[in-house]
């Protein structure tokens, strides 16, 4: 599977599946979450897990949270870097910004320009694919400003490789980012965005997808997780006694084998933690809210390569890779982007994927949406354990339409702490946006350029956005 990440963007794995699970439990209890840690403890050595690349293999070392699979501290794989570690003669490592499945992100200092700036740091076996679609996207060349959403997609400062023990890795210079949408979720208790802030984020997104589609691609990996917040103006300029004054210093943990046995030189000497450079949800305020979008690892072109698997996650992935023989298109960004701006405006997902199968989801969308069109509904063979023919379902009192979804996910949480919610008017114009960008066929689905001239957009959402650019 291709798959990398931008700047701050964690994959969802099983130790993030523990951290998100602590989470729920400490805004149960009404702690502010905010960035805590945790040794996993296990009692045997054979414990198993996929990583990207390989087979099935047994864990070698203690797994930390929020650290990369240290297995994969091998040929091919990550690189081993500390803080201090000076690249291509100029940007010198003062602190982790994150890692995906294919790379590290680090914050570093320009030491020819004297400023801060990310360097993703890509496995030797990866994939050169997202870079090469960046560059398409966001040339070096000043940007033209002939569209707003080409001051949302990533800018490529510079690129080089570097040698090491584990192989040969390119790397890539951009500007850091704060946080995704999905850290920002995940450091708050109430899990919501202020509503103007809400609004400004979906125009924004809606401004990003509809430039890269203008430019023939599909972003083929939409969730608001590869949604990150821009930092704000002079923090590239901070020196470290700064940037350490107000973040604090690198912090690491020891690396452990569980055979006892020393780490080998293909790996660092500790784990470095990533810093944390955001803040809760609901703390966001308007003047902050410009975006970038990331994560171009699962990119394509429509018009010059078939796709037809989607590694979207599946809370977020359009139903026509299940039910369709033909290729994904556009349309299938925009079912996610349905997804992603529900988890901006609202506090819980528009389709509950817990542990989900692919049978579960699609039971979620004939909840929400209705019947399937006639040939996926026939062949779907869980149908029949799941509801009647006709749509009714089995074993089960009620189902959760649409609008059910709307109250109990967006309105009732916001009016439970005090938050702002949609009017009446605002509900209908943002509910009639959304429902056929929900369409089952993906060639009912309006286009993004379609949705940015619709009734919500026009009279709430994008004068949202304006105050912002003026803040």
């Amino acid at each position: 599977m291709r798959k990398s990440f931008l700047f701050l963007v964690r994959p969802f794995h099983p130790q993030v599946l523990s951290s998100r699970l602590e989470t729920t439990a400490a805004r149960a209890s009404g702690t502010l979450f905010h960035r805590h840690r945790f040794r996993y403890a296990f009692s045997t050595s054979a414990i198993m897990s996929q990583a990207p690349g390989d087979s099935t293999v047994p864990h070698l070392y203690v797994p930390i949270e929020d650290v990369e699979k240290l297995e994969r501290y091998r040929e091919g794989g990550y690189h081993p870097i500390a803080i201090g570690d000076r690249f291509h003669s100029r940007y010198r490592v003062g602190q982790k910004l994150g890692h995906g499945s294919y790379s590290t992100i680090w914050l570093a200092r320009d030491e020819t320009l004297g400023k801060l700036v990310a360097i993703k740091v890509c496995t030797a076996d990866s994939d050169p694919h997202e870079l090469e679609v960046l560059s398409i996207l966001s040339s070096s060349r000043p940007r033209s400003g002939s569209s707003l959403g080409e001051t949302m997609i990533p800018l490529i400062l510079d690129t080089f490789r570097v040698q090491g023990p584990n192989g040969t890795h390119a790397c890539y210079v951009t500007s850091a980012a704060r946080m995704s949408l999905s850290d920002a979720k995940d450091g708050s208790h109430i899990r919501l965005f202020r509503l103007e802030v809400a609004r400004a984020l979906v125009a924004q997104l809606f401004h990003a997808v509809e430039y890269i589609h203008a430019q023939g691609y599909a972003h083929g990996d939409l969730h608001f997780g590869n949604v990150l917040i821009q930092l704000p103006p002079g923090f590239e300029q901070l020196s470290n006694e700064k940037l350490y004054e107000m973040y604090g210093e690198p912090e690491f943990e020891p690396i452990i084998r569980f055979d006892g046995r020393k780490i080998p030189s293909c790996v660092p000497s500790r784990a470095i933690l990533p810093v944390w450079l955001g803040e809760a949800s609901e703390s966001l305020i308007l003047a902050e809210a410009k975006l970038l979008l990331s994560d171009f690892g699962e990119a394509f072109s429509p018009a010059k390569e078939n796709k037809f698997k989607s590694h979207t996650p599946l809370v977020y992935r359009a139903p026509e890779s299940r039910f369709e023989a033909k290729p994904l298109s556009f349309p299938s960004d925009i079912w996610s982007l349905v997804c992603s701006i529900w988890d901006i405006i609202a506090e819980s997902p528009l389709f509950e994927g817990f542990l989900a199968t692919d049978d579960d989801m699609i039971c979620e969308h004939v909840d929400a949406l209705g019947i399937l069109p006639p040939a996926w509904w026939k062949q779907w063979e869980a149908r029949q354990k799941k509801f009647t023919e006709d749509g009714r379902p089995i074993n089960r009192t009620s189902y959760r339409s649409l609008e059910d979804r709307f109250d109990d996910s967006i309105q009732h949480p916001r009016h439970a702490v005090g938050m702002l919610s949609f009017e009446p008017a605002e509900r209908d114009a943002l509910l009639s946006m959304l429902r056929p960008m929900l369409s089952f066929r993906p060639e009912s689905r309006p286009s993004a350029k379609e949705v940015l001239a619709s009734e919500w957009m026009v009279k709430w959402a994008l004068p949202e956005y304006d105050k912002a650019k003026r803040s």
